[in-house]
């Protein structure tokens, strides 16, 4: 058991935890290689794992300011919206929704260029709120830092400075609504797909294909494994081949619903099998507070009416059963909803929110984020990309309704 010093190299993980309007948020980045001489900067919340040993957890509060820009009303400005270019159209320029700054023109210290975020408040004929705050300005922030692991450098010769939290906190907080109002998703073209064929025609052919690497997929199971005990009753909607749910667990019943009849058939979990195009028949055949849990894999940017899905959900599960929503950044792109690829990913958590919120059944909300684990060898894309896919889930338990 060592602790680090200037010349070490560390790997660890931050985890940062907020809430905000009553929704508990909990983001997790996996560093490797912090540069212990370099990286970690004089009053920074990182000096608290310069003496901390192997496998050691260090605990600490940041209040606002600390960690990114404190709040600053006069970064909230109204501006004509003449001075926003938006590729699509400003139909798209919807409250509560983040965009690059650098489509603003006309204000002191925004370039083209930024793709730094600023959120659209409000909107009212030609003219625009907007906020170019930092989407966790204002916002208490809880660190965890855990030492993973160390190395020695054979030198040190000089080289670039990496600001890991900075990155770590850079998306986190967009997914929050704006002073609590809900944001403006539901425009009438958000639902749209390049492909409108009926699903039941694109998922009739076998694929068997992974939707994402294996880390995320063994990071998709551990989130899942909080959720599942022995004996519940669970339904795995919009399933296929491949199950995340963790086998370890003595379940009662898993259902599936879907549409491919061969990757469903294959599925090593499921008990039993339904076939539903849920885009077409939203309603579920199960009775009332059937389930113990509910999951939607890697699927809920493809569902049409999420609304009525979601209250089905709200309606087949007990009294305060869980929902457990997840998702990456990998899908069909002729099967997604239009809004889904316009969305930065952590405004695709606050889309998923807005679905818990707006179906009306659900409570506690919570919301995860993993990223930056190096991408598994051997997989397709290990050369193209450094880190494995990122894994984000929200969950809403049920409201009691007695």
């Amino acid at each position: 058991m060592k602790t680090t010093d200037k010349s070490a190299l560390l790997d660890l993980l931050i985890d940062i935890s907020w809430k905000k309007h009553g929704v508990a948020h909990e983001e997790r980045y996996v560093v490797h290689g912090l540069n212990a001489y370099r990286d970690i900067f004089p009053s920074s919340p990182l000096e608290s794992v310069k003496n901390a040993h192997t496998g050691e957890v260090v605990r600490t509060q940041v209040p606002p300011g600390a960690l990114v820009d404190n709040y600053d009303e006069r970064r909230v400005m109204k501006i004509p919206l003449s001075r926003i270019s938006h590729p699509e159209g400003p139909e798209h320029l919807q409250p509560g929704r983040f965009f690059p700054q650098g489509w603003i023109t006309g204000v002191p210290g925004v370039f083209k260029g930024n793709y730094h975020p600023f959120r659209l408040v409000d909107r009212d004929g030609t003219m625009l709120m907007v906020d170019l705050n930092h989407p966790l300005a204002g916002v208490d922030l809880n660190l965890t830092f855990e030492i993973l692991g160390r190395s020695l450098k054979q030198a040190e010769r000089g080289g670039s400075v990496t600001e890991w939290l900075e990155i770590a906190t850079t998306g986190p907080g967009m997914q929050a609504r704006y002073n609590g109002h809900p944001t403006a998703f539901f425009y009438p073209t958000a639902f749209k797909r390049e492909d409108e064929q009926s699903d039941d025609l694109f998922y009739r052919q076998d694929r068997f294909v992974h939707h994402v690497d294996a880390t995320a997929g063994s990071t998709l199971e551990s989130m899942y494994q909080l959720l599942v005990s022995n004996g519940q009753k669970v339904l795995d909607l919009m399933a296929g081949w491949e199950s995340h749910i963790p086998r370890a667990f003595d379940l009662s019943e898993v259902h599936g619903i879907g549409l491919n009849p061969g990757e469903l058939k294959a599925n090593p979990v499921l008990t039993d099998y339904n076939i539903q195009d849920l885009n077409r028949e939203p309603c579920l055949e199960y009775p009332d507070h059937f389930f113990d849990l509910a999951v939607c894999s890697l699927s809920v940017e493809y569902l049409t009416d999420p609304l009525t899905v979601f209250k089905e959900i709200a309606r087949v599960l007990k009294p305060g059963a869980c929902f457990a929503v997840t998702f990456s950044n990998r899908w069909f792109p002729q099967k997604n909803i239009r809004l889904w690829a316009d969305l930065h990913e952590f405004e695709r958590l606050g889309l998923v929110l807005e679905y818990f919120m707006a179906s009306g059944g659900f409570e506690r909300l919570e919301t995860k984020s993993v990223r930056g684990y190096p991408r598994p060898e051997g997989d397709r894309y290990a050369g193209q990309y450094a880190h494995a896919d990122p894994v984000y889930m929200v969950t809403g338990r049920t409201r009691n309704r007695g």
